[in-house]
């Protein structure tokens, strides 16, 4: 990310944290354990915490949006697919990190299409006969293709 390696956990197993303890963060820590809990165990877990990443224009979140790309939660992908048929187009900086970031991880983006095919052949094939319609791809391509 930006020339330096960034190492993304596969899984974390700790719970949410509570309100209580959000509220004593500011705006910066409650965005940098956002993107720790898109890694959480639990879908739902993941799907709560990717709202924020897609409300900032911060270029460190970029990576933590697509890798859920290449992820078996549908609904996610559905979200992130919404988000870049939508609010992407009027978000410029957003759209430039994501540029950025594709052009500089290729092998990064390769992978995460490969995981998302290989999501889409195992538990989505009935749902999207075609991979050509499944969200995790068609958003991943989307995203290829957008311009600064």
């Amino acid at each position: 990310m930006e020339g330096e390696k960034l190492l993304i956990p596969y899984r974390i197993y700790n719970p949410e944290p509570s309100e209580a303890f959000l509220a004593e963060l500011d705006a910066l820590e409650r965005l940098l354990l956002a993107c720790l809990y898109t890694r959480n165990h639990d879908g739902f877990v993941r799907q709560r915490n990717l709202a924020p990443l897609l409300s900032s224009d911060e270029p460190w979140v970029i990576p933590f949006i697509v890798q859920l790309l290449g992820e078996y939660v549908i609904d996610i992908c559905e979200d992130i697919a919404e988000f870049t048929n939508t609010t992407l187009r009027t978000r410029k900086t957003m759209r430039r990190n994501f540029v950025s970031f594709f052009e500089h991880n290729p092998e990064f983006i390769a992978l995460t299409e490969s995981r998302a095919t290989s999501y889409w052949d195992c538990y989505h094939r009935t749902r999207h006969t075609s991979c050509a319609t499944y969200p995790g791809l068609t958003t991943l391509h989307a995203l290829c293709a957008v311009s600064p």
